[in-house]
């Protein structure tokens, strides 16, 4: 395509009047086809979405770098905007899904998921570990309409540091009524950074420990006890399991607790101190019964789902590697 160029040779200055009507950037691209790239290389592969996504559904051809770099500086933008304290998404107060005693309650979740990472000159690097942040408005057995929109969801996802990513979430939360819901409910694995982001962000939430989580240092204990006999490990871990959700912790707890040490092995006996010492940490926690009969969630489902779409879907690809700044814009 040819277009009018003026340059001044007092000044040195240039001017491309239908450039500038357009609102081509640096890349020579337009507005609409830096959202169409941005959009397109944040769902597939830079490659996938040069050759097929933008080409069969608006006819722009771009080339694959061009792709990665419009979608680097999208992220990079964003990224300026949530520093700045910036929120996204409209203001309102969601309609939170009431429990059995007729509570609206609200839901956040957190979690780290790695990235695979490549070093300077192809070589290889240690992955890094991205923090996803999520609000959330979990459907609830005992209201008659599910949330009028499925997608009350809002996501915060990046290798931030925890103390930044919690201002940032508050703002986000804040912006759709956490705050005003009458029970706020916080799910994580029970991790000790996490349980912090959970103290310092969200203080009056009630902090559920993933029971899937739980139930994992309980298969591990009854692996321990009955190494290579599997119907015998799995019958102790079924029971075990249903107490733990229907009579919780300290109930499971007082079961250890009575067992006869006397013909275990120092490893067995290793592995019961430590996940007894997990139980005892996590108690408060741990009131499955409690939870279940008021309708709420137990299971860190939400935020795991959010580790797959937001981060793994994209990031986590057969071969990829990223650098850490480009990982961390997409």
């Amino acid at each position: 395509m040819s277009r009018t160029y003026y340059y001044c040779c007092q000044c040195g200055v240039s001017q491309q009047p239908w450039d500038e009507r357009l609102g081509l950037n640096e890349r020579h691209v337009t507005p609409g086809t830096a959202e169409l790239a941005s959009l397109s290389g944040t769902l597939a592969s830079f490659g996938v979405a040069a050759e097929r996504t933008l080409t069969r559904m608006s006819g722009i051809r771009l080339a694959e770098s061009t792709v990665l770099r419009v979608t680097e500086e999208a992220g990079e933008r964003l990224g300026a905007k949530l520093a700045a304290q910036q929120t996204f998404g409209p203001q309102e107060d969601w309609l939170w899904q009431r429990d059995a005693e007729g509570r609206r309650c609200a839901y956040m979740a957190i979690d780290h998921t790695g990235v695979p990472q490549q070093a300077a000159g192809g070589g290889q690097a240690e992955s890094r570990m991205a923090a996803v942040a999520m609000v959330f408005n979990a459907r609830s057995p005992f209201e008659e309409q599910p949330p009028k929109d499925p997608h009350q969801v809002r996501y915060l996802a990046g290798f931030h540091d925890l103390d930044a990513l919690g201002l940032e979430w508050r703002r986000q939360a804040a912006q759709v009524g956490w705050d005003h819901a009458e029970q706020q409910i916080a799910l994580t694995d029970g991790a000790p950074c996490l349980e912090n982001f959970v103290e310092k962000n969200a203080p009056l939430a009630v902090r559920i420990l993933d029971f899937y989580h739980a139930s994992e240092h309980v298969a591990e204990l009854v692996r321990a006890l009955h190494p290579g006999d599997e119907n015998a490990f799995a019958k102790l871990q079924h029971h075990w399991c249903h107490q733990l959700k229907h009579e919780g912790g300290a109930a499971l707890l007082a079961s250890w607790e009575s067992l006869d040490e006397s013909d275990w092995n120092d490893g067995q006996r290793e592995c019961y101190r430590q996940q007894a010492q997990y139980v005892r940490n996590n108690m408060h926690r741990m009131d499955y019964p409690t939870y279940l009969a008021r309708g709420w969630m137990i299971g860190s489902g939400p935020v795991e789902a959010a580790c797959k779409l937001v981060v793994g879907g994209r990031l986590k690809g057969s071969g990829m590697r990223w650098r850490e700044p480009g990982s961390d814009s997409l």
